[in-house]
């Protein structure tokens, strides 16, 4: 809805404009000087429909932005126009209307034309950000709406009907007390306008200088307007002349332009540098004509010669340009200072960022600051600081923090170097049209000199931090190693447990009963103990000193030591209680390997078979130099792989489950240095 209004104003000023057309055309020809120095046809009726469009790019993209609906308000600046043009069409020609009705239209037209001067008074106010700089210049507002009601009392108390423009100021009624007042406020808010406008440009950085370049150029271009509109018919004689109202034309026709591209933000990188020059051309050419006055003029009346002729004016060229080059390196200065802010004063710059090192130790603080004051020292679109640390990656900062590589059309990389050891470097990316000049290059190298200390301070910093990391890391590693040292006790102690109350108590728990009822049967008269009673005591005592025998020895059976792997599998499997098929390939029939290996794989053989329902199948094989051991059955619960993998992983083996028709397969690899065959 926003933007249909502020489109809504674009055709009505359109269609004044059109009018305004029609109306100065059927008055006086369009190419005339007066259509051109009185009424400003047709650079004024533009601007008019140039606030008018750019407001309503603005409200588009921003609906509740003041400045784009304030370029909507001057834009009505065409309107007034348009009535003007009727007005003197019917006043001086022989127009359509009555003189009554042409002289109401000339008393109407100042209530729409002020408010858009107004409005772009606070248009100068409040740029860029749409605020007003402060709370303090609320009086300035306040004093431009306040001239602007003056100047409407003092308009509607005028009688329409015997209106005329420009005389509304003699005699002294209260209508020319008002508007006077008005005037003055007006002026008043004009001037405060311009002056927060300055004070804004000092304090700005980045993107809001830009800005604010692109509106104060065009509000310079508007104030030389004035004052060119001002002084020249004065100095030619004349009034109404189409050289002195050209500038003010032009001005009032780049006010919506440069507003709109700040707001927008639309190639802001290259105003400073237009500005650059534009103030180098005029402050030199302002020179050069005060000194070719000076001495044309002055000097020549002095003579007796007068202000003409070639030979005084050629003299004075000469005199000029020759005085002029001692003055050109001030004015390059000058032009810098006001175009390109602090990044055109060096030792500034070497000053304040010698402040950032002093208050940036940190590396992680300390590489941003020196891309920002890099980039702001030599007004860089983009800084990328690096330093090269040995003991891990190297640290890199970019000011500002993100940016599009794209926009650089050039890359300048300064070295920081420190006893000729290379510590990092300073890369700028320069806008397009803005290289790096010598005396900027020169500045780089002296930041760089300057950044060396502190460079190596930071590498060393960030190389300590590294080496803390890493002993931090360790000692995690160490903290989480004694956790499972202690876990693995822990579960070797409760597997103990229950090898001896699975292996051991069920064959000694009966000894006892039994032994007891020996004993009372000898008591009643037995004279000795057959084989037959005795047979099965000494088979359970036997069973429970070789699972004691197990225990002891860590789970291992003696025979792994002994006679290796193969052999104690078999034993294993052979057990009454464990009942399981052993297969040994040919590849692996009579070797012997590592005794840490053969440990891990008899343990992980061990802790399937507590996991297993029987029988299980035992594979043993060797493919390669990996030994390969394959435990298949059907799983009950209780399978502990992360025991099994801990122990088979500190051999450089792997260990891994599958399951297939029911069955659980656990394939068990582990590398090992093959020993000679046993017989």
């Amino acid at each position: 809805m926003r933007a249909r209004i502020a489109w809504c104003v674009v055709g009505l000023t359109t269609i004044a404009v059109i009018l305004d057309t029609i109306f100065t055309a059927a008055h006086r020809p369009l190419l005339s000087e007066a259509t051109w120095a009185d009424h400003g046809w047709p650079l004024a009726p533009l601007a008019g429909v140039g606030c008018a469009l750019m407001g309503a790019l603005i409200v588009s993209r921003h609906p509740k932005h003041m400045l784009g609906w304030l370029l909507c308000v001057a834009s009505l600046l065409s309107v007034t126009l348009a009535a003007d043009a009727y007005t003197l069409w019917v006043l001086e020609g022989d127009g359509l209307g009555s003189l009554y009705w042409a002289h109401v239209i000339a008393w109407a037209s100042p209530l729409l034309g002020w408010p858009a001067f107004a409005a772009l008074i606070m248009v100068f106010l409040i740029s860029p950000t749409g605020h007003l700089a402060s709370p303090g210049w609320r009086w300035a507002l306040w004093a431009t709406l306040a001239g602007l009601g003056l100047r409407t009392l003092g308009t509607l108390t005028t009688r329409p009907g015997v209106f005329v423009y420009a005389e509304q100021y003699d005699g002294f009624t209260l209508s020319t007390v008002l508007l006077t007042m008005g005037y003055l406020l007006v002026a008043a808010g004009l001037i405060a306008s311009a002056v927060s406008l300055v004070l804004r440009l000092r304090r700005a950085r980045d993107d809001e200088r830009r800005q604010l370049l692109w509106i104060a150029s065009s509000a310079v271009f508007l104030a030389i307007g004035v004052v060119v509109i001002l002084a020249v018919p004065r100095i030619q004689g004349e009034t109404g002349t189409w050289l002195a109202g050209l500038p003010l034309r032009l001005a009032l026709l780049a006010v919506p332009l440069c507003v709109a591209v700040a707001v927008l933000r639309h190639r802001l990188l290259q105003i400073d540098l237009i500005v650059n020059r534009a103030l180098m051309l005029a402050v030199a050419t302002g020179l050069a004509a005060t000194g070719y006055v000076f001495v044309v003029v002055v000097v020549g009346s002095a003579v007796g010669g007068g202000a003409g002729g070639f030979w005084p004016s050629l003299i004075a060229t000469a005199v000029v340009a020759m005085a002029f080059q001692p003055l050109r390196r001030r004015v390059v200065r000058l032009a810098d200072r006001l175009a390109f802010g602090a990044a055109a004063a060096p030792y500034e710059a070497l000053a304040d960022f010698s402040r950032r090192l002093g208050d940036k130790p940190d590396p992680t603080a300390l590489l941003p600051a020196v891309a920002e004051a890099a980039a702001r020292a030599v007004n860089a679109c983009r800084a990328v600081v690096s330093v090269h640390v040995h003991a891990g990656t190297d640290r890199v900062a970019a000011w500002p923090p993100t940016g599009a590589d794209d926009a650089a059309a050039s890359r300048v990389t300064i070295p920081v170097v420190d006893h000729g050891e290379r510590l990092g470097s300073i890369t700028v990316e320069m806008a397009a049209g803005h290289p790096l000049r010598p005396r900027d290059h020169r500045l780089l190298a002296d930041l760089a000199d300057q950044a060396a200390k502190a460079f190596r301070n930071a590498r060393l910093t960030a190389e300590l931090s590294a080496q803390v990391e890493q002993l931090s890391l360790r000692a995690h590693e160490l903290d989480q190693s004694r956790a499972r040292l202690i876990s693995a006790g822990d579960a070797e102690r409760s597997r103990v447990e229950r090898a001896i109350a699975r292996q051991v108590i069920p064959h000694l728990a009966p000894l006892p009963d039994r032994l007891r009822q020996l004993s009372h049967s000898d008591s009643h008269g037995a004279t000795a103990l057959d084989s037959a009673q005795l047979a099965p005591l000494l088979a359970s005592m036997n069973t429970a000193m070789q699972g004691l025998r197990e225990i002891t020895r860590g789970v291992f059976p003696a025979q792994l030591t002994r006679s290796g792997l193969h052999t104690a599998l078999g034993s294993l499997l052979a057990r009454p209680n464990l009942p399981g098929r052993l297969t040994v390939e040919d590849s692996a029939v009579g070797l012997r390997f590592d005794p840490r290996v053969e440990a891990a794989a008899y343990f992980c053989v061990a802790e399937a078979t507590h996991a297993f329902d029987h029988p299980i199948a035992v594979n043993v094989s060797v493919q390669g130099d990996q030994l390969h051991l394959s435990v298949s059955g059907t799983e009950r619960g209780g399978l502990s792989l992360s025991h099994m993998r801990d122990r088979i992983e500190a051999t450089g083996g792997s260990v891994s489950t599958t399951g297939r028709d029911g069955r659980t397969f656990v394939e068990v690899r582990a590398p090992s240095a093959r020993a000679p065959a046993v017989s």
